[in-house]
């Protein structure tokens, strides 16, 4: 067994200067907490006393006296060294336990709000896969194709995209858009939902859907701060006639199979913010649709990006161009296509806002 080694010249200098605080130290005098003064006086009182009986030189025996009292202040103030050092030792170990009990209350706080997390996400999981439920159906009829994409910026958003045949003729087309994220937008969209689908089966005209919604929003929103956008669109599939109004939300686009682009928008304002947000000269327009022309309705998440690295936003005008050039493609592929643009565009996949895109084309009565 190896020897231990010899004390340090630090240690040896703290304990000459706990040692020289002992001496000073009221208590290291105290008999009742500090035992160590009989010990040391008990045991050099022999050395005056082997003195006397020895016969040593007077002088010895002058010298030898205080013996007793000079052990005694030793081997007290070593005592009182030790006592202290013991002392502090309890002391640390009741921080020490202390800092534990700390950190083992931390830690059961930690568990319990990961498990607390853990049950959000899973919620919000759930909640996502219920919204898209809402989403609809793709449509592919001889007369007409349409397929629609929403990615919220969270697990659920306030985008809200529907498209429906109704009685075989009409093709309705709808986009709200409610202001803000997560829960409370989607929540706005869950009670949406119903009165679209009833207005849309009831054959409602775009002016009538969005005077409908505009009252529901009043009730939804009213000790809210959110707002709601909206475009409408309806398109008579035995002759393409496109009926379309929008209401805050930004021009939607008509590609033209040829390439061209047409904005589509009416002076509409916000809903939910007013009973009376008609436009007074033309709150709904009309437009004919040629075979092979796709109707291109999104939110304002599909533009309002941010360049890779360089802060510059895409904007509409930017949204439109990468559009230009896509009316060859069906609504698949073109869905497809300008979302990996956008997604190169921002040098990611995810994105800040709701983003929302329906695409129909109209293909004629006889499917050309």
């Amino acid at each position: 067994m190896s020897a231990k080694p010899p004390p340090s010249t630090a240690s040896k200098m703290r304990f000459l200067q706990a040692f020289w605080s002992a001496l000073r130290d009221e208590e290291t005098y105290d008999l009742r907490k500090n035992p160590s003064l009989w010990i040391g006086f008990v045991l050099a009182v022999p050395i005056p006393m082997l003195t006397f009986f020895a016969g040593a030189p007077g002088w010895l025996k002058l010298a030898t006296l205080p013996a007793p009292f000079f052990w005694a202040l030793i081997i007290g103030a070593t005592g009182r060294v030790g006592i202290e050092a013991h002392e502090e030792s309890l002391r640390l170990e009741g921080e020490v336990s202390v800092a534990h009990e700390t950190l083992g209350e931390e830690v059961v706080k930690r568990q319990a709000l990961e498990v607390e997390q853990k049950e959000v996400v899973s919620e919000l999981k759930l909640a996502q896969a219920i919204q898209a439920t809402l989403l609809p159906e793709s449509i592919s009829r001889p007369d007409c194709e349409a397929v629609a994409r929403c990615i919220p910026t969270r697990y659920i958003g306030g985008d809200y995209v529907h498209c429906q045949v109704v009685a075989g003729k009409w093709l309705y087309l709808v986009l709200l858009d409610v202001s803000g994220h997560g829960i409370s937008a989607a929540m706005v969209v869950a009670r949406l939902h119903g009165m679209v689908r009833r207005l849309t089966l009831t054959k409602q005209s775009p002016v009538q859907m969005l005077q409908r919604l505009n009252t529901a929003a009043g009730e939804l929103l009213q000790h809210t701060y959110f707002f709601l956008t909206a475009v409408v669109a309806r398109i008579d599939l035995e002759n393409g006639e496109l009926e379309y109004a929008t209401a805050g939300h930004p021009a939607q686009l008509l590609l033209r199979k040829n390439g061209s682009i047409e904005e589509l928008r009416t002076r509409n304002r916000l809903l939910g913010m007013d009973d009376d947000i008609l436009a007074r000269d033309l709150p709904s327009k009309r437009v004919m649709l040629q075979p092979g022309d796709s109707v291109v309705l999104f939110s304002d998440g599909l533009f309002e990006l941010l360049k890779d690295g360089e802060g510059d936003v895409l904007g509409e005008d930017g949204l439109r161009d990468r559009i230009a050039g896509l009316g060859e493609l069906p609504p698949p592929l073109l869905i497809g296509e300008v979302l990996q643009d956008l997604a190169q565009y921002q040098g990611s996949s995810g994105f800040d806002d709701d983003v929302s895109i329906l695409v129909a084309r109209y293909l004629g009565r006889d499917g050309s």
